[in-house]
Protein backbone atom coordinates (compact mmCIF):
# COMPACT_ATOMS: atom_id res chain seq x y z
CA UNK A 1 0.00 0.00 0.00
CA UNK A 2 1.20 3.55 -0.76
CA UNK A 3 -0.74 6.43 0.76
CA UNK A 4 -0.69 9.91 -1.83
CA UNK A 5 -1.23 13.41 -1.15
CA UNK A 6 -4.01 15.23 -3.86
CA UNK A 7 -0.97 17.32 -5.20
CA UNK A 8 1.11 14.96 -5.54
CA UNK A 9 1.46 14.36 -8.71
CA UNK A 10 3.92 11.28 -9.72
CA UNK A 11 4.77 8.29 -6.90
CA UNK A 12 8.22 9.12 -6.91
CA UNK A 13 9.22 5.85 -7.02
CA UNK A 14 13.01 4.53 -8.75
CA UNK A 15 16.45 5.49 -8.53
CA UNK A 16 15.65 9.40 -7.78
CA UNK A 17 12.60 8.81 -4.74
CA UNK A 18 12.10 12.27 -4.99
CA UNK A 19 8.74 14.16 -5.98
CA UNK A 20 8.88 17.60 -6.62
CA UNK A 21 5.28 19.48 -6.45
CA UNK A 22 3.30 21.08 -8.75
CA UNK A 23 3.72 24.51 -7.40
CA UNK A 24 6.85 24.42 -7.97
CA UNK A 25 6.84 22.99 -10.95
CA UNK A 26 4.58 25.56 -11.99
CA UNK A 27 6.25 28.17 -10.93
CA UNK A 28 9.39 27.17 -12.48
CA UNK A 29 6.89 27.08 -16.20
CA UNK A 30 6.14 30.52 -15.30
CA UNK A 31 9.44 32.23 -14.88
CA UNK A 32 10.95 30.35 -17.88
CA UNK A 33 8.33 30.83 -20.66
CA UNK A 34 6.26 33.97 -19.23
CA UNK A 35 9.13 36.02 -17.41
CA UNK A 36 11.98 34.65 -19.80
CA UNK A 37 14.10 33.56 -16.53
CA UNK A 38 16.63 30.85 -17.37
CA UNK A 39 16.45 27.27 -15.63
CA UNK A 40 19.58 27.76 -14.16
CA UNK A 41 19.00 31.05 -12.32
CA UNK A 42 15.88 29.15 -11.58
CA UNK A 43 16.90 26.10 -10.16
CA UNK A 44 19.52 28.81 -8.38
CA UNK A 45 16.63 30.41 -6.48
CA UNK A 46 14.72 27.15 -5.70
CA UNK A 47 18.04 26.56 -4.08
CA UNK A 48 18.47 29.87 -2.36
CA UNK A 49 15.13 30.79 -1.42
CA UNK A 50 13.84 27.38 -0.70
CA UNK A 51 16.37 25.21 -0.12
CA UNK A 52 15.13 22.58 -3.05
CA UNK A 53 17.77 21.18 -5.05
CA UNK A 54 16.36 21.48 -8.38
CA UNK A 55 18.89 20.85 -11.49
CA UNK A 56 18.39 22.91 -15.08
CA UNK A 57 17.55 19.78 -16.52
CA UNK A 58 15.48 18.57 -14.60
CA UNK A 59 12.84 21.22 -14.85
CA UNK A 60 13.70 21.24 -18.46
CA UNK A 61 12.33 17.26 -18.54
CA UNK A 62 9.07 18.56 -15.80
CA UNK A 63 8.56 21.48 -18.55
CA UNK A 64 8.33 19.01 -21.22
CA UNK A 65 6.39 16.47 -19.31
CA UNK A 66 3.90 19.18 -18.44
CA UNK A 67 3.48 20.87 -22.38
CA UNK A 68 2.60 17.51 -23.10
CA UNK A 69 -0.36 17.48 -20.30
CA UNK A 70 -1.34 20.65 -21.25
CA UNK A 71 -1.70 19.80 -24.97
CA UNK A 72 -5.47 19.72 -24.93
CA UNK A 73 -6.02 22.64 -23.88
CA UNK A 74 -3.72 24.45 -26.36
CA UNK A 75 -5.97 22.73 -29.29
CA UNK A 76 -8.61 24.32 -27.73
CA UNK A 77 -7.42 27.76 -27.85
CA UNK A 78 -6.06 27.48 -31.33
CA UNK A 79 -10.04 26.21 -32.39
CA UNK A 80 -11.45 29.30 -30.10
CA UNK A 81 -9.34 31.84 -31.82
CA UNK A 82 -10.52 31.16 -34.98
CA UNK A 83 -14.46 32.20 -33.67
CA UNK A 84 -13.04 35.93 -32.40
CA UNK A 85 -14.37 38.84 -34.13
CA UNK A 86 -10.49 40.37 -34.60
CA UNK A 87 -7.14 38.80 -34.42
CA UNK A 88 -3.74 40.09 -33.99
CA UNK A 89 -1.04 39.03 -35.55
CA UNK A 90 2.65 39.17 -35.91
CA UNK A 91 6.11 37.35 -36.00
CA UNK A 92 9.66 37.37 -34.51
CA UNK A 93 12.54 35.58 -35.51
CA UNK A 94 13.31 32.39 -33.58
CA UNK A 95 16.20 29.24 -33.84
CA UNK A 96 15.68 25.72 -33.03
CA UNK A 97 19.54 24.32 -32.41
CA UNK A 98 21.02 25.92 -35.14
CA UNK A 99 18.19 26.66 -37.96
CA UNK A 100 16.07 29.42 -38.43
CA UNK A 101 12.41 29.89 -37.40
CA UNK A 102 9.76 32.22 -36.55
CA UNK A 103 7.45 33.10 -33.49
CA UNK A 104 4.49 33.98 -34.84
CA UNK A 105 2.20 35.44 -31.99
CA UNK A 106 -2.03 35.24 -32.25
CA UNK A 107 -4.24 37.18 -29.70
CA UNK A 108 -7.38 38.42 -29.04
CA UNK A 109 -9.13 39.96 -26.68
CA UNK A 110 -8.84 37.32 -24.14
CA UNK A 111 -6.83 34.36 -26.02
CA UNK A 112 -3.22 34.27 -26.83
CA UNK A 113 -1.70 31.66 -29.17
CA UNK A 114 1.78 31.33 -30.21
CA UNK A 115 3.12 28.60 -32.76
CA UNK A 116 6.90 28.21 -33.76
CA UNK A 117 7.64 27.30 -37.43
CA UNK A 118 10.29 27.28 -39.34
CA UNK A 119 8.43 28.90 -41.84
CA UNK A 120 7.20 32.84 -42.53
CA UNK A 121 4.35 32.32 -44.84
CA UNK A 122 0.67 32.40 -45.08
CA UNK A 123 0.57 28.74 -44.55
CA UNK A 124 1.21 29.34 -40.52
CA UNK A 125 -1.78 31.63 -40.45
CA UNK A 126 -3.82 29.12 -42.16
CA UNK A 127 -2.99 26.47 -40.04
CA UNK A 128 -3.82 28.44 -36.92
CA UNK A 129 -6.65 30.46 -37.80
CA UNK A 130 -8.29 28.16 -40.14
CA UNK A 131 -9.24 28.19 -44.20
CA UNK A 132 -12.84 29.59 -42.80
CA UNK A 133 -11.40 32.26 -40.79
CA UNK A 134 -14.48 35.39 -40.60
CA UNK A 135 -12.84 37.29 -37.96
CA UNK A 136 -10.48 40.77 -38.83
CA UNK A 137 -6.95 40.01 -39.17
CA UNK A 138 -5.43 43.30 -37.75
CA UNK A 139 -1.35 42.79 -38.54
CA UNK A 140 1.30 44.66 -40.06
CA UNK A 141 2.12 45.27 -44.02
CA UNK A 142 4.27 41.77 -44.13
CA UNK A 143 3.47 40.10 -47.81
CA UNK A 144 2.56 36.96 -46.32
CA UNK A 145 -0.58 38.53 -44.41
CA UNK A 146 -1.64 39.64 -48.07
CA UNK A 147 -1.13 36.61 -50.34
CA UNK A 148 -3.84 35.59 -52.07
CA UNK A 149 -4.45 32.42 -49.97
CA UNK A 150 -6.01 35.13 -47.29
CA UNK A 151 -7.13 37.66 -50.49
CA UNK A 152 -11.11 37.26 -48.83
CA UNK A 153 -10.23 38.08 -45.46
CA UNK A 154 -11.25 41.20 -43.87
CA UNK A 155 -8.11 42.76 -42.65
CA UNK A 156 -6.85 45.78 -40.73
CA UNK A 157 -3.68 47.03 -41.03
CA UNK A 158 -2.14 48.44 -37.98
CA UNK A 159 -1.90 52.15 -38.02
CA UNK A 160 0.90 52.56 -35.61
CA UNK A 161 3.80 51.81 -37.88
CA UNK A 162 1.91 54.55 -40.40
CA UNK A 163 1.78 56.94 -37.63
CA UNK A 164 5.82 56.02 -36.42
CA UNK A 165 6.89 56.26 -40.24
CA UNK A 166 5.01 59.64 -40.71
CA UNK A 167 6.41 61.09 -37.39
CA UNK A 168 9.89 60.61 -38.29
CA UNK A 169 9.25 62.32 -42.03
CA UNK A 170 7.69 64.98 -40.52
CA UNK A 171 10.90 65.57 -38.61
CA UNK A 172 13.11 65.23 -41.30
CA UNK A 173 12.13 66.24 -44.57
CA UNK A 174 12.02 70.03 -45.50
CA UNK A 175 9.97 72.75 -47.45
CA UNK A 176 7.52 70.88 -49.51
CA UNK A 177 8.05 67.41 -49.27
CA UNK A 178 7.48 67.80 -45.12
CA UNK A 179 3.66 68.85 -46.06
CA UNK A 180 3.03 65.03 -47.26
CA UNK A 181 3.83 63.62 -44.12
CA UNK A 182 1.90 66.18 -41.77
CA UNK A 183 -1.28 66.44 -44.00
CA UNK A 184 -1.82 62.28 -43.79
CA UNK A 185 -0.65 62.06 -40.49
CA UNK A 186 -3.84 64.23 -39.57
CA UNK A 187 -5.98 62.19 -41.80
CA UNK A 188 -5.31 58.98 -39.59
CA UNK A 189 -4.99 60.85 -36.69
CA UNK A 190 -8.65 62.16 -36.95
CA UNK A 191 -9.42 58.64 -37.83
CA UNK A 192 -7.95 57.25 -34.58
CA UNK A 193 -10.11 60.01 -33.14
CA UNK A 194 -13.36 59.05 -34.91
CA UNK A 195 -13.19 55.33 -33.70
CA UNK A 196 -12.88 56.41 -30.14
CA UNK A 197 -16.28 58.69 -30.30
CA UNK A 198 -17.85 55.60 -32.29
CA UNK A 199 -20.56 55.34 -29.58
CA UNK A 200 -21.22 59.36 -28.89
CA UNK A 201 -21.83 59.82 -32.33
CA UNK A 202 -24.98 59.69 -34.21
CA UNK A 203 -24.85 57.47 -36.96
CA UNK A 204 -25.50 59.89 -39.19
CA UNK A 205 -22.94 61.93 -38.86
CA UNK A 206 -20.27 59.09 -38.15
CA UNK A 207 -20.54 58.13 -41.43
CA UNK A 208 -20.46 61.45 -42.86
CA UNK A 209 -17.07 62.16 -41.25
CA UNK A 210 -16.00 58.76 -42.39
CA UNK A 211 -16.64 59.10 -45.95
CA UNK A 212 -14.97 62.71 -45.30
CA UNK A 213 -11.22 61.06 -43.86
CA UNK A 214 -11.69 58.64 -46.91
CA UNK A 215 -11.43 61.20 -49.64
CA UNK A 216 -9.04 63.26 -48.35
CA UNK A 217 -7.41 60.17 -47.78
CA UNK A 218 -7.65 59.15 -51.29
CA UNK A 219 -6.85 62.46 -52.38
CA UNK A 220 -3.14 62.31 -50.69
CA UNK A 221 -2.40 59.04 -52.14
CA UNK A 222 -3.95 59.67 -55.72
CA UNK A 223 -1.68 57.24 -58.24
CA UNK A 224 -1.69 60.36 -60.35
CA UNK A 225 -0.33 62.56 -57.83
CA UNK A 226 3.76 63.42 -58.52
CA UNK A 227 5.71 63.23 -55.75
CA UNK A 228 9.36 65.27 -55.59
CA UNK A 229 10.67 63.04 -52.36
CA UNK A 230 11.32 59.49 -52.99
CA UNK A 231 10.05 58.48 -49.65
CA UNK A 232 6.73 60.55 -50.02
CA UNK A 233 6.36 58.45 -53.55
CA UNK A 234 7.34 54.78 -51.32
CA UNK A 235 4.67 55.68 -48.59
CA UNK A 236 1.54 56.50 -51.01
CA UNK A 237 2.60 53.82 -53.31
CA UNK A 238 2.04 51.07 -50.12
CA UNK A 239 -0.93 53.39 -48.79
CA UNK A 240 -2.47 52.87 -51.95
CA UNK A 241 -1.72 49.14 -51.93
CA UNK A 242 -3.34 48.40 -48.19
CA UNK A 243 -6.11 51.28 -49.11
CA UNK A 244 -8.48 48.66 -48.84
CA UNK A 245 -7.38 47.57 -45.37
CA UNK A 246 -6.83 50.88 -43.39
CA UNK A 247 -10.50 52.02 -42.42
CA UNK A 248 -11.79 48.95 -41.65
CA UNK A 249 -11.68 49.40 -37.76
CA UNK A 250 -14.31 51.91 -38.60
CA UNK A 251 -16.69 49.69 -40.51
CA UNK A 252 -16.35 46.59 -38.25
CA UNK A 253 -17.41 46.41 -34.54
CA UNK A 254 -14.87 45.56 -32.16
CA UNK A 255 -11.69 46.41 -34.50
CA UNK A 256 -9.05 48.57 -33.65
CA UNK A 257 -7.01 50.29 -35.64
CA UNK A 258 -3.68 49.12 -33.74
CA UNK A 259 -2.13 46.11 -33.38
CA UNK A 260 -2.03 44.16 -30.14
CA UNK A 261 0.86 41.51 -31.21
CA UNK A 262 3.79 43.10 -31.08
CA UNK A 263 3.38 43.58 -27.37
CA UNK A 264 2.49 39.79 -27.33
CA UNK A 265 5.36 38.97 -28.77
CA UNK A 266 7.21 40.94 -25.93
CA UNK A 267 7.59 38.02 -23.63
CA UNK A 268 9.09 35.76 -26.63
CA UNK A 269 12.35 38.45 -26.97
CA UNK A 270 12.73 38.17 -23.64
CA UNK A 271 12.95 34.76 -23.78
CA UNK A 272 15.42 35.00 -26.70
CA UNK A 273 17.78 37.57 -25.23
CA UNK A 274 17.86 35.97 -21.70
CA UNK A 275 17.96 31.91 -22.30
CA UNK A 276 18.36 31.51 -26.00
CA UNK A 277 15.57 29.89 -27.95
CA UNK A 278 15.21 26.17 -28.51
CA UNK A 279 17.54 23.69 -29.23
CA UNK A 280 15.17 20.62 -29.92
CA UNK A 281 11.62 20.76 -32.31
CA UNK A 282 10.46 19.25 -28.68
CA UNK A 283 11.42 22.25 -26.62
CA UNK A 284 9.97 24.78 -29.51
CA UNK A 285 6.93 22.95 -28.94
CA UNK A 286 6.82 23.01 -24.89
CA UNK A 287 7.57 26.88 -25.25
CA UNK A 288 4.45 27.23 -27.73
CA UNK A 289 2.10 25.23 -25.73
CA UNK A 290 2.88 26.69 -22.34
CA UNK A 291 3.70 30.44 -23.44
CA UNK A 292 0.07 30.52 -24.92
CA UNK A 293 -1.75 29.21 -21.43
CA UNK A 294 0.11 31.49 -19.57
CA UNK A 295 -0.57 34.97 -21.57
CA UNK A 296 -4.24 33.49 -21.91
CA UNK A 297 -4.68 32.90 -17.89
CA UNK A 298 -3.40 36.29 -17.46
CA UNK A 299 -5.36 38.15 -20.12
CA UNK A 300 -8.29 36.50 -17.96
CA UNK A 301 -7.24 37.70 -14.94
CA UNK A 302 -6.29 34.40 -13.72
CA UNK A 303 -3.25 33.52 -11.73
CA UNK A 304 -0.88 31.92 -14.38
CA UNK A 305 0.87 29.37 -11.89
CA UNK A 306 -2.43 28.74 -9.94
CA UNK A 307 -4.23 27.97 -13.69
CA UNK A 308 -0.85 25.90 -14.19
CA UNK A 309 -1.15 24.10 -10.71
CA UNK A 310 -4.62 22.84 -11.86
CA UNK A 311 -3.35 21.31 -15.24
CA UNK A 312 -0.68 19.48 -12.71
CA UNK A 313 -2.95 18.52 -10.43
CA UNK A 314 -6.50 17.50 -12.30
CA UNK A 315 -7.34 13.73 -12.59
CA UNK A 316 -9.60 13.10 -16.04
CA UNK A 317 -10.31 15.75 -18.50
CA UNK A 318 -8.94 19.08 -17.80
CA UNK A 319 -11.11 22.51 -17.38
CA UNK A 320 -9.89 24.69 -20.15
CA UNK A 321 -9.86 28.43 -20.05
CA UNK A 322 -13.09 30.34 -20.73
CA UNK A 323 -13.05 30.54 -24.29
CA UNK A 324 -13.97 33.92 -26.40
CA UNK A 325 -16.86 33.00 -28.87
CA UNK A 326 -17.74 36.04 -30.28
CA UNK A 327 -19.85 36.48 -33.64
CA UNK A 328 -18.16 36.84 -36.85
CA UNK A 329 -16.88 40.82 -37.21
CA UNK A 330 -20.03 42.77 -39.59
CA UNK A 331 -19.08 42.85 -43.01
CA UNK A 332 -17.76 45.96 -44.26
CA UNK A 333 -20.57 48.24 -46.08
Amino acid sequence: MRSRHPEQVSEATGAAGVCVGPRAKALAADMKHRLGIPYRKTADLFQTAFGLEVTAGGLCQANERLAGRAEPVYRELVEAIRCCTAVNADETGWRIGVLAAWLWAFTSRTITVYAIDDRRSHEVVVEILGEEFRGVLISDCFTAYDHRALAEWLKQKCFAHFLNELSNLSREKKRRAVRFPRELLLVLREALKLGKERATVDRDGFEVRRRGLEERLDALIAEGRRFSDPDNARLAKRLRKQREHLFTFLEAEGVEAESKAERALRPAVVVRKTGGCNRTPRGARTHAVLASLLATAKQQGRDPVNYLVEVLTAKGKLLPLPLERSSPAAQPA
